[in-house]
């Protein structure tokens, strides 16, 4: 065969949209599959042994309250930001069966999936797809989203997306999108200062705040009409003093040291989050880090340090580290092996419906702190191991720049 008819060939097989194809077909066999073996088998054994999803009736009640004309804060208890809410009545509408919330949450995999090889490609179609294609398998977000119906990938995919957008320099858009996402999960206000820190220009600044009044005041000003006090009193959980939450929560390293007699403060934790965070801008600033390695720095910071870390949170500083995973093994196994530390320390945590560990024994909080601190040291690595080289994002930015003569 001549070589042009070879390369012909090639770009055929190998088109995007094949690539994008195979995606969506991957993303429909493995979490069709996840969900029936849970429909069919799991869900019985998950709720007789383990017990019933707690986070779902949540989900139920607000959104099942919204599409009867209630008002969060006022008349629905409601600690997070009011978008996520928003977000999940589509699942409620569809009956509001586990079914209906594990398709939905499984929809925003698959869009994150997609974000990532569209809008990585344009860098290197291969490696973007790599990315995407190991996405869809990492263990924390199939088996967070389908067995334990959690909602971390609707702000996965506003997160990564703000991300992707930036990475194009699509500057206005990503900070719409991360507005957007902030008021879905606070966390993804954590890219603006590395947004600040790119765009030099006042007058384009001034329009990214102008975005983000505008967007805030959307989404604010009916609650602060109806229910002023009560919608001003949410943000106090990320701030650890809401009086209905503890300082700790989840399945964090620190939920089991406070199991253990080690009750901090909440304050403590509010100064360890803020200067741990400011810690991690002015590093990534210093070293004049890329955009996607300071995301990377600080995301893993914040996951290591917030006393209220949720399995699903570790999954932002893994979605950036499968750019770098895309061309290196050890980094995409870590990946992959996270959820094996994460899911054994769940069986020695109290945060279970019962609040009683399911493996109740004296040193259980010990067994679960060593757990928690191994998943932590394995991103930790994952992380330094990452920034030693760049990404194929960087390098293709780096390399545009020298062309136009920018650097």
């Amino acid at each position: 065969m001549p070589q042009s008819d070879a390369q012909t060939l090639t770009s055929r097989i190998f088109h995007p949209k094949r690539r994008a194809y195979l995606l969506i077909l991957t993303w429909a066999l493995l979490y069709g599959a996840l969900i029936a073996i849970d429909v069919l088998w799991g869900r019985g054994i998950i709720d007789s042994q383990v017990g019933p999803v707690v986070d779902i009736s949540y989900y139920r009640y607000r959104t099942q309250g919204i599409i009867d004309g209630l008002w969060l804060y006022r008349d629905i208890p409601c600690e997070s930001p009011p978008l996520i809410v928003y977000l999940m009545v589509p699942a409620q509408l569809a009956n509001g069966g586990n079914l209906a919330y594990q398709i939905w949450f499984s929809i925003f995999v698959l869009l994150t999936s997609l974000t990532i090889y569209w809008g990585l490609r344009r860098f290197d179609d291969k490696r973007a797809f790599f990315a995407a294609f190991m996405f869809i398998w990492v263990p924390v977000g199939a088996v967070e989203t389908v067995g334990g119906i959690q909602d971390e990938s609707i702000m996965i995919w506003l997160f990564i997306l703000s991300i992707v957008l930036a990475a194009l320099s699509r500057w206005r858009q990503s900070v719409f999108v991360m507005a957007v996402g902030a008021w879905t999960k606070v966390i993804n206000v954590f890219l603006y200062p590395f947004i600040w820190h790119e765009v030099e220009d006042r007058h384009e600044r001034r329009v990214h705040l102008a975005i983000i009044a505008a967007v805030s005041l959307f989404v604010a000003i009916p609650y602060l009409i109806v229910c002023p006090i009560d919608f001003l009193e949410f943000p106090m959980y990320y701030f650890f003093s809401s009086p209905d939450v503890g300082p700790t929560g989840g399945t964090s390293f620190w939920d089991f040291l406070q199991m253990g007699g080690l009750a901090l403060p909440s304050w403590v934790f509010l100064i360890l989050t803020i200067s741990t965070l400011v810690g991690a801008y002015l590093f990534a600033l210093r070293r004049k880090m890329t955009l996607l390695e300071g995301m990377l720095v600080v995301l893993t910071a914040f996951v290591i340090v917030y006393s209220r870390t949720a399995v699903g949170y570790f999954m932002l500083p893994i979605s950036l580290l499968l750019i770098w995973g895309a061309e290196d093994r050890w980094i995409s196994t870590v990946c992959m092996l996270l959820y094996v530390p994460l899911i054994a320390s769940a069986f020695f945590s109290d945060s279970t419906p019962s609040g009683v560990p399911y493996f109740d024994v004296t040193w259980g909080w010990m067994a679960g702190a060593l757990l928690q601190l191994t998943a932590l040291i394995m991103l930790f690595c994952a992380m330094r191991f990452a920034l030693k080289k760049k990404n194929f994002v960087d390098r293709a930015i780096a390399k545009a720049k020298v062309g136009r003569g920018d650097i």
